[in-house]
């Protein structure tokens, strides 16, 4: 146990201590808070202990639902501490129900609550309540009774006996009441609709639009909810990530800190709370029947990334090649095309009202004319050169292979690992060591147990990226014999397809441009061997005929 000295200690103290989002700057911060309570535990002999830290940052006092409170209520019925140190009462609980609850709950653990920063008070929740806040009764009675549920909700959620009950498109909802309740069922008729919208979306390459026509026609066999097909309807349910049979609870809560704000858009006031992102740690996953596949959701999110990039819905008069993929060097922005008189030029989009104070004013052009047959030199060049290929992928992953005798080296330490323990395990059964003595020579184990595991991981890894590295070399050389042909006279159309498919992106600099070529290294890519490219007109059909090899992500660097 990280245990603080504090000189002569009479028992064993909890710190509780938080900041809100808002007066973060008018109060005292985390760290200001736990010196002082350091400092009264030193002075009355309080022993600390890091674990028992509990701190919460940029969480309203307004609420109960806060991860380090909850922890603290958690571990105080089970007798771990005796006090609770905290600043003052606000720091607990904003809300004086919430702070009676609070004291009741810890006063029946038989834990004591200590306010640094206020005479001490008789401890004696009753009497707190009834001296001055009769008023208050039925007020904490609700509070009481709406924190039982949340937290047995929760508890639920996490034993995996409850779902959501607001199903998405393609469930339904089975009452707790009914057999077998509490949890999402497959819909016989809204099931296929699902289906079908991504199987037409992300293999077969319609749009969203016509496949919001489709649905509307054959309404009796897909029906939806509100009676009509939208085009933003079709469009939440491509990104439902539930229906791969995986979906989350309690990713958000009730932010209260904007009401009474202005409004970002529009005139007015907030007046209602807002909905605010949990911590990833905080959500809880929840199994559900999958109605799709990983690999068939997968190709719908890429390709709706790859429109969102590519739209030309706010370009429909001039044609620009090398669109969405210069980016400035000093800003890091995406570089936007224009045209005057005839001639084309990319410009950097940061302008001054959108440029960050920690970005120099700066300004970056280039001339379509110069910029654009120099990125398609560099693309024909690879294309021309499949070797280069394999070049850009030695630089860019390691090249040394682990031995055999190494790995069996660590697997046959990982059993001498094993037996030490369960040696262990039985020296504390016949109390021939102590608890202690078994933690600290469990931790020495542990340690080096987690070592070797990410050792042969990191083994499996640079297998595996070889085999793929092979994979993507032959594909990939095979792909160039095949488009040789095409790449004599190609239209712009053409050029910008295979631009797109080879270029990450480009980063254009005052006297250099840096052109961001695609190489594989694993094959944890969005785009894999035999898979193709979410397009959809006939160029994409007739040049891309056959297997293309597709990676993504990790870039190799031509100058």
């Amino acid at each position: 146990m990280n245990q603080i000295s504090t000189g002569s200690i009479h028992q064993l103290a909890a710190v509780y201590a938080r900041v809100s989002t808002q007066q973060q700057e008018q109060e005292a911060t985390i760290d200001s808070q736990i010196a002082e309570l350091e400092k009264y535990a030193q002075e009355k002999g309080y022993g600390l202990s890091k674990e028992y830290y509990f701190l919460d940052q940029a969480v309203s006092g307004a609420q109960l639902a806060r991860p380090a409170l909850d922890r603290l209520r958690d571990l105080a019925t089970e007798g771990l501490f005796e006090t609770v140190l905290c600043l003052s009462p606000d720091r607990l609980s904003r809300q004086y129900a919430h702070q009676c609850l609070l004291m009741e709950e810890l006063h029946r653990a038989s834990v004591k609550v200590i306010f640094v920063n206020q005479p001490p008070v008789a401890d004696n929740p009753q009497g707190q309540l009834l001296l001055g806040v009769q008023g208050l009764f039925s007020e904490y009675e609700r509070a009481v009774i709406a924190d039982r549920m949340r937290r047995g909700r929760l508890h639920r959620f996490r034993q995996g006996q409850l779902v959501n009950p607001v199903a998405p498109y393609g469930y339904r909802y089975i009452l707790v009441s009914e057999p077998n309740g509490g949890c999402w069922e497959a819909h016989p008729l809204e099931q296929e609709a699902v289906r079908y919208i991504y199987t037409t979306y992300a293999e077969k390459g319609l749009p969203i639009g016509k496949i919001t026509a489709a649905l509307n026609e054959n309404s009796a066999q897909m029906p939806s909810r509100c009676g009509y097909w939208r085009y933003s309807t079709v469009q939440a349910i491509l990104k439902q990530p539930a229906y791969t049979g995986k979906t989350h609870y309690n990713r958000t809560r009730t932010g209260h800190d904007e009401v009474g704000q202005p409004k970002k858009s529009g005139r007015g006031v907030k007046h209602s709370p807002t909905r605010q992102p949990r911590p990833c740690e905080e959500w809880i996953p929840m199994n559900v029947p999958p109605l799709i596949s990983e690999d068939l959701w997968q190709k719908a999110q890429e390709r709706l990334e790859t429109n969102r990039k590519f739209s030309l819905r706010n370009n429909n008069v001039h044609f620009y090649l090398l669109r969405s993929l210069l980016v400035c060097d000093v800003c890091g922005r995406t570089m936007t095309g224009r045209t005057w008189n005839g001639n084309v030029h990319y410009h950097c989009s940061s302008r001054r009202e959108y440029r960050t104070p920690d970005v120099p004013a700066h300004s970056r052009s280039v001339a379509a004319d110069t910029i654009e047959p120099l990125v398609w030199q560099a693309v024909t060049r690879l294309l021309q050169n499949p070797a280069l290929l394999a070049d850009a992928w030695e630089s860019a992953t390691p090249t040394a292979s682990p031995s055999t005798e190494e790995q069996d080296r660590l697997q046959s330490r990982l059993k001498t690992l094993e037996r030490q323990w369960q040696r262990l395990l039985d020296l504390f059964q016949d109390e021939r060591i102590e608890k202690a003595e078994l933690s600290k020579r469990k931790e020495i184990i542990e340690q080096e147990r987690q070592s070797i595991q990410t050792r042969l991981q990191q083994f499996n890894r640079l297998a595996q990226q070889e085999r793929v590295k092979q994979t993507m070399l032959e594909d990939f050389a095979a792909f160039c014999q095949k488009i040789k042909a095409n790449l004599e006279n190609p239209t712009p159309q053409l050029k910008q397809e295979v631009i797109r498919l080879l270029i990450d992106h480009v980063v254009v600099g005052e006297n250099e441009i840096v052109i961001k070529h695609i190489v594989p290294t694993d094959d944890d890519c969005r785009l894999k061997p035999g898979r193709r490219v979410p397009e959809t007109r006939s160029l994409h059909l007739a040049f891309l005929s056959g297997s293309m090899p597709q990676w993504f992500k990790k870039c190799s660097t031509y100058c």
